[in-house]
């Protein structure tokens, strides 16, 4: 695998985006997973908007473009769904998310939802649920990437694609380790449309006390690696 040859220890994000912008310079059909392997070696060092355009840039099998006005219209409408419960009372320890579908042929929405409870499903599923066989084509608006494992709930990543959706706009990147781009790669993989950073400051700062937990449980875990390692 290609990745396998980039060192662990390169973590100067510039450095990263000159090896990575060199690579496909110097050829048509990067690897996948040397992409997907860039984009988490500075996963936390820049932007959202950057690290995905990192990670989609030499992809073939979907285009990113810049959002619209009306992306953000959708966007803050998701938001505001979002803000319908609060982390601390609500959805903790999972964090606040909306979503918005909308038929791009007529750009109104078929269908919104939002994750009202931990345990229960989560704003993709609310929002596919409402947008029934609407949701085929359309485009979804989600305030934070989409999660990518199970767990008390379905894959939302794999819920939209099998739904159809052609496009998705994402507000904020999901630092959440079981996550972390591996959202974004699902829907990418299956030829779907992926914007990320639609509104982010919004979106990320709704969700401070989650992604801060995230960071701390982070910093804990490599403070105690390298305690095991002494």
């Amino acid at each position: 695998m290609f990745a396998s040859t980039i060192p662990q220890e390169i973590s100067d994000p510039s450095l990263i985006v000159c090896l990575f912008l060199s690579l496909s310079l110097s050829s048509h059909s990067v690897h996948t997973d040397m992409s997907y392997h860039l984009y988490m070696l500075c996963s936390r060092s820049l932007s959202v908007s950057l690290k995905n355009s990192l990670f989609v840039l030499n992809s073939r099998r979907t285009q990113t473009t810049e959002y619209t006005s009306d992306d953000e219209r959708f966007m803050l409408r998701a938001i505001e769904l979002a803000n319908t419960v609060t982390y601390e009372e609500h959805t903790n320890p999972n964090p606040i998310v909306g979503c918005v579908l909308v038929d791009p042929s007529t750009n109104e929405i078929v269908g919104e939802g939002y994750h009202p409870k931990a345990g229960e499903p989560h704003a993709e599923v609310h929002a596919l649920r409402a947008a029934g066989k609407k949701a085929k084509g359309a485009t979804a608006y989600v305030t934070l990437e989409p999660c990518n494992h199970f767990g008390r709930t379905a894959a939302c990543s794999r819920a939209l694609v099998d739904a159809g959706v052609k496009r998705v706009l994402i507000g904020a990147y999901d630092t959440d380790p079981r996550v972390a781009g591996g959202g974004m790669k699902t829907l990418l993989d299956r030829g779907i449309e992926v914007v990320c950073g639609c509104k982010e400051k919004e979106a990320t700062e709704m969700n401070r006390a989650f992604f801060d937990r995230i960071e701390k449980e982070r910093l804990e875990k490599e403070a105690q690696t390298r305690q095991n390692k002494t």
